[in-house]
């Protein structure tokens, strides 16, 4: 039946279903099996009828399951910033394409994790939350992940492939605990101690609006005649400061340590409230650039050679 179903219904990534008898299922295609071979044997009416009401029930478990299968759009979003070897929660969105049936007791995997959705109405759509982990950073391909059910039996597992798409994820560098004074960190002013006292009152220039920045120090006449948000940056003589240089190793495993411990130091300085200096060999990333927000230069490290 799974041949005769992949021609009628949309099932999954490549359009086939897979199937495998549960325990229970096992068990009852051995008791069936029993009653068949009985009556061969003892050419019994009532066995012949018993046996062939078993089998209509494995026919329907497999049609009704291909049914509620069918049709069923599975797509993936990212809930935040995702880091190398942590755990990363993925939004999966299941939407039932049906236009009358429902669709039960549905199952998503993704890796050993799996999320349980009970029930679909038809035009309706479920959300569950699955964690993966991302081992390599840089642009990363969504994770394999199916979508099964046992409905209506439970006597057999049948499961599709999920389609999440072609779109890639962003993966930072992974973020150790690290101590900003043992990491050859060369201070530009202030001390390590000095906590952020505010914002100075001399202006130093005026950028674009980013993720992150006051609001309240957006400058309004700018705005108006460049037709962008822009904000001020102001001076702030007692804010501590830092300069990372990254000088890349030339061993690969190296490098990779090396660019985990960067990209958890720029993440513990501006924390600590530091503004930070990124000296790439390219590029360098202003502490006007970088902000209070680090991804400038964790997306540069992510993508650091790739």
């Amino acid at each position: 039946h799974d041949i005769f179903a992949m021609k009628i219904f949309s099932l999954g990534k490549d359009n086939w279903a897979r199937t495998r008898p549960t325990r229970e299922g096992v068990g009852f295609l051995a008791i069936s099996l029993f009653v068949g071979f009985a009556a061969i044997n003892t050419g019994n009416n009532l066995l012949y009828l018993t046996f062939g009401i078993m089998m209509s029930f494995v026919v329907a478990s497999g049609i009704l399951s291909m049914i509620d299968l069918s049709r069923i759009e599975v797509s993936m979003k990212q809930t935040g910033d995702v880091f190398a070897m942590t755990p990363a929660p993925l939004r999966i969105t299941l939407v039932n394409k049906k236009g009358l049936l429902p669709s039960y007791s549905l199952t998503v995997e993704i890796d050993d994790k799996s999320a349980y959705v009970p029930h679909i109405p038809a035009g309706a759509s479920r959300t569950v939350t699955l964690n993966h982990l991302f081992t390599g950073r840089g642009y990363n391909a969504p994770p394999p992940a199916r979508v099964s059910t046992r409905f209506p039996f439970g006597f057999f597992k049948k499961w599709i492939k999920a389609d999440l798409g072609d779109e890639r994820i962003l993966v930072y560098p992974k973020i150790e605990n690290v101590d900003p004074g043992s990491e050859g960190v060369r201070e530009k002013y202030g001390e390590w101690e000095v906590e952020k006292s505010g914002i100075g009152d001399d202006l130093r220039s005026i950028k674009e609006f980013a993720e992150g920045d006051n609001p309240r120090l957006i400058h309004w006449k700018t705005t108006a005649r460049t037709g962008r948000l822009m904000v001020k940056e102001m001076e702030d003589s007692e804010s501590p400061g830092a300069v990372i240089e990254f000088n890349p190793e030339t061993d690969e495993r190296r490098l990779e340590h090396q660019i985990s411990r960067l990209a958890s130091l720029v993440v513990e300085l501006l924390k600590r409230g530091f503004e930070v200096e990124f000296v790439a060999p390219d590029r360098t990333f202003s502490p006007a650039r970088i902000g209070r927000s680090p991804r400038p230069v964790l997306a540069y490290l992510a993508l650091f050679g790739k």
